[in-house]
């Protein structure tokens, strides 16, 4: 196996993807721009936000193109809702909903992967795949402002934790839900609803994409996408070969990562919101 230091000190090499267990992230990012090559790093940024203030620190730092390897930044389909929503095509949004159900086990080809189970970064599987989900309402919506999070572990075998309820607020006033349960038995789903006062979008598993107005149906589309994987690395060679910015930025991901540690940390709070008691009926 070639060691990663001798691939850096190879004076062909332009530019790296790092795709790398997330607690390497910060060491082999570094070691790769301080060899002058372009870097484009796996979510998310960093195991916790100290190092993630570290990574921004080197893209400040060093001239090479810095990017994020965020596909959802680039996904066609949470562009077009975007659109739509600046359209005003469902009025003023008020509330948005994101439920993804699944059921992996410890058979999970993603489950296989030891880091990823004994792993060195809050949320585990929850934060490694929902930071895509987080990255998507931040696209649509803007900002994520503030929140409460319930967890859950339902199956231990596949890490900390593996299920997720995030009641949040984005920095227009919409009021949302994510859902992540990734120990679901019996029911597969990935469906985003976002109502308005003046009609509803859905969008099913990131391709289906409806919107109703009046209880009908006036638009209908299929998305093709192949997740935003193309578009993410045509980002980066116009930034290597024509000098443009990227869209998926350390300081985005930072953003990011910093929402889902935020929102994790404040599920230590769940348990002690109690409904104070305001009295009996009175034929207790």
């Amino acid at each position: 196996m070639l060691d990663y230091r001798a691939l850096l000190a190879d004076a062909n090499v332009e530019a790296v993807d790092i795709v790398l267990p997330i607690h390497l992230n910060y060491q082999v990012t570094r070691e790769a721009l301080e060899a002058g090559k372009h870097v484009i790093v796996e979510k998310p940024l960093a195991t916790n936000l100290t190092e993630a203030r570290e990574m921004l620190a080197l893209a400040s730092r060093f001239p090479q193109v810095k990017m994020v390897a965020e596909n959802f930044y680039y996904h066609e389909g949470f562009h077009r809702v975007r659109a739509l929503l600046q359209e005003g095509r469902i009025g003023e949004p008020y509330t948005v909903f994101w439920d993804v159900f699944r059921r992996m086990d410890e058979n999970n080809k993603y489950a296989k992967t030891q880091w990823r189970i004994h792993h060195q970064y809050p949320g585990g599987f929850i934060t490694d795949g929902g930071i895509h989900n987080i990255a998507a309402l931040r696209l649509m919506f803007d900002d994520l402002v503030g929140g409460q999070v319930f967890t859950k572990s339902v199956n231990p075998k596949i890490g900390e934790i593996d299920s997720f309820c995030f009641q949040f607020q984005t920095a227009g006033g919409v009021h949302g839900v994510l859902n992540i349960f990734l120990s679901a038995d019996g029911v597969s789903k990935n469906e985003l609803v976002i109502l308005g006062d003046r009609g509803t979008l859905r969008l099913e598993n990131t391709q289906q994409l409806t919107l109703i107005q009046d209880e009908r149906v006036v638009l209908e589309e299929t998305i093709e996408s192949d997740w935003g994987y193309r578009g993410e690395f045509e980002d980066f060679y116009r930034a290597i070969r024509m000098d443009r910015p990227v869209n998926s930025t350390f300081a985005r991901a930072y953003r990011d990562l910093s929402v889902m540690i935020q929102a994790l940390e404040t599920a230590r709070a769940w348990p002690n919101l109690v409904f104070p008691e305001r009295g009996l009926p009175s034929d207790a």
